[in-house]
């Protein structure tokens, strides 16, 4: 009974510490959150030129600056407007006369089924079913999982 108790208050004592840091890593993580109400830092991109310095592009306020970075310093190698975005492409001409020709071939354009590893090296074709079919919640998978371990154990 001792033991039950004393299982019991190490489990309460877990809990309120890390309730504690769950409570403390959202309250500093709001705070850094973009509370100053300054513009959003995106790094574009980087490209390192030795172990210990760089070259990154950042885009702020609708500028971008080419910047060199290195461990003592950050300098500012050129400075542009950030280019606007290009809007979305349409289909393709290809894509669209693909489609047609798989519809003319007598397919609905849905990728083929999946093959996956059955037991003994088998291999089978992923048949449509339940929502939970292959998962580890599936029924059919643990009966799948006990079918193989007595193989194994019967060798």
């Amino acid at each position: 009974m001792d033991t039950l108790v004393l299982a019991l208050r190490v489990l309460l004592s877990l809990a309120v510490v890390l309730g504690l840091l769950w409570v403390l890593q959202r309250k500093l993580a709001r705070g850094t959150a973009g509370s100053s109400g300054e513009a959003p830092l995106t790094v574009v991109s980087r490209r390192n030129i030795s172990p210990k310095a760089a070259v990154v592009v950042v885009e702020t306020d609708g500028k971008r600056f080419l910047l060199g970075v290195t461990e003592q310093s950050v300098n500012v190698l050129h400075t542009s407007g950030a280019p606007e975005p290009a809007p979305a492409p349409a289909a393709p001409e290809g894509a669209a006369a693909f489609a047609r020709s798989l519809q003319e071939a007598g397919g609905d354009g849905a990728p083929a089924p999946a093959l996956y590893p059955l037991p003994g090296g088998r291999r089978a074709r992923r048949r449509p079913g339940p929502p939970l079919a292959g998962s580890i919640l599936s029924p059919e998978t643990w009966k799948q999982t006990a079918a193989v371990l007595r193989q194994v154990s019967q060798r």
